[in-house]
């Protein structure tokens, strides 16, 4: 290596270095030495090494204290020596010595190396206060100040930080002081640094992640340029701000906003859906009322068909507002159940008869259980249920499909299973079939009706029955939904995993 490169990776070094020749002389300072005792390398060249310590550490014995160093090289290994110095002002620093020697005796070349010690570190002075403002009250500003401060000269090596700098990066202040800015790895951040040089404001915001402790904090940093009086910039300062708690708190405003506007679409895509199936029994059944009552008027015959049609919109139409009012009972907390014994197959049987009119060419095949099933429940409420997933069943199914109903006894549980051969249902969306106002996305509004409540109101039903309510399917084959009861005999039973039950159907 040539003496230009040994020289720059001297001037390059964070701690003090300091090169004497036989006699003690100083023959080379790099920066980091002129930065920590506060004097020019042209002001030490040629001085003794003395003059850079307390008067009472000068000598040690009848050696100076260079040669004492150089007696525990040989005897100890050139451990280091915990020393102070004394700075051109200011009061005494302590640090670390360490001292090498080679060539012949009376030719010695000695290489000090000064380093920081903690307690130096920890009484480590802020950047001098600005004419006018009072040192003390300016160190109190800068070392309690809440946000991480820095100062930097011109080369642009750290000079000095504040506590809330170092326990934002998460490095000692000994390993921060001395540290040359544009060797960190952050390119944004070196860009901001050269900015500041050029006597240009600069600023910062990232996840800054310090090398040495692997800690992300996001920060934002405005870097201004310090000027002197002729003009020159003598280096920089920074402002360090810890946006944690804003990153948190956009991050919840932005949940919170996707959630409103989730909510928004929820209640736009319901009232175009109520609206629909709301009108869809209105329209007929105001005409057929109208048909009847010419004919009244004209003394003619009456049509049961008339009759039998309007009455069958007109139930739907009931069902349809009862289905929102059950949907504001059960938010509200009061969607009423009475509890008494009876008979789950007896439920099946009634709501499988109540389809016949609705069946159309749908053909349903039913598994019933070779003895009676009793569980304990609302019996009007459970016979909703099913007769919902009927319902639904019968919907997505094509004309001539069959709908399969088995009734069965697993363990403590009554298990209804209701399969269709239907347009099936995405299994990113069955977790969410039964929530309130939900409908799958292939699902065309026009062709399949509904307010999306029925299966949000069979699952309250049914959990608060002690049991559980869950749909199996695919794209394209349809799907089965099932509905486990606990029995009447059954002594504190635990809802029951879906899949134990449902394999056992299969």
């Amino acid at each position: 290596m040539s003496g230009d490169e040994s020289r720059q990776w001297m001037d390059a070094m964070v701690d003090a270095l300091v090169a004497c020749d036989a006699t003690e002389s100083i023959r080379y300072v790099n920066p980091a030495a002129e930065r920590l005792l506060g004097w020019t390398r042209e002001q030490l060249l040629g001085r003794p090494f003395a003059l850079l310590l307390p008067v009472r550490l000068r000598t040690w014995g009848e050696a100076s204290f260079l040669g004492h160093l150089r007696s525990r090289v040989w005897e100890r290994g050139g451990a280091a020596v915990r020393t102070r110095v004394q700075p051109r002002e200011g009061a005494e620093r302590e640090v670390e010595v360490t001292v090498g020697a080679s060539g012949a005796p009376g030719e010695e070349r000695l290489t000090v190396v000064l380093r920081r010690t903690e307690v130096d570190e920890a009484q480590a002075e802020p950047p001098a206060a600005p004419p006018g403002v009072g040192e003390r009250a300016y160190r109190l500003v800068f070392e309690n100040a809440p946000l991480g401060l820095l100062h930097f000269d011109a080369t642009p090596t750290l000079l000095a930080c504040n506590d809330s700098f170092v326990r934002l990066v998460g490095v000692s202040r000994r390993r921060l002081v001395g540290l040359n800015l544009l060797t960190l790895r952050d390119d944004a951040i070196a860009r901001c640094v050269r900015d500041v040089l050029e006597g240009r404001h600069a600023y910062y915001e990232g996840d800054y992640q310090p090398l040495a402790s692997g800690k992300t904090v996001p920060v934002r940093v405005h870097f201004a340029p310090c000027i002197a009086e002729n003009g020159d910039v003598q280096g920089g300062v920074g402002i360090v701000e810890d946006i944690t708690e804003q990153r948190t708190a956009e991050a919840e405003r932005s949940r919170l906003f996707r959630e409103a506007q989730e909510a928004i679409r929820v209640r736009d895509d319901f009232l175009t859906i109520a609206s629909h199936e709301l009108k869809t029994p209105l329209t007929p059944l105001s005409l057929r009322l109208a048909s009847l009552e010419r004919r009244l008027e004209r003394q003619e015959p009456v049509d049961p068909t008339l009759l039998r049609h309007a009455r069958q919109h007109l139930l739907r139409l009931t069902a349809l507002i009862n289905d929102l009012l059950d949907a504001s009972r059960i938010e509200a907390g009061r969607l009423a159940l009475h509890f008494e014994p009876t008979r789950v197959d007896s439920l099946v049987e009634r709501a499988l008869a109540g389809m016949d009119a609705e069946k159309g060419q749908h053909r349903i095949d039913y598994t019933h259980p070779l003895e009676p099933v009793r569980i304990r429940g609302d019996a009007y409420r459970l016979e909703q249920v099913i007769a919902n997933l009927l319902e639904n069943a019968l919907k997505y199914s094509p004309g001539t499909s069959t709908v399969r109903v088995t009734l069965d006894v697993r363990g403590d549980f009554a298990l209804l299973s209701v399969a269709d051969e239907g347009i099936g249902i995405p299994r990113d969306q069955q977790e969410q079939l039964f929530e309130r106002y939900f409908r799958a996305r292939n699902v065309s509004v026009t062709s399949y009706g509904g307010l999306g409540l029925g299966l949000y109101i069979s699952r309250d039903i049914v959990e608060r029955h002690g049991g559980r309510i869950w749909v199996e399917s695919e794209l394209g084959r349809g799907a089965t939904f099932y509905v486990a009861l606990p029995l009447l005999s059954a002594v504190n039973p635990r809802p029951p995993e879906p899949h134990v039950l449902s394999q056992h159907m299969h």
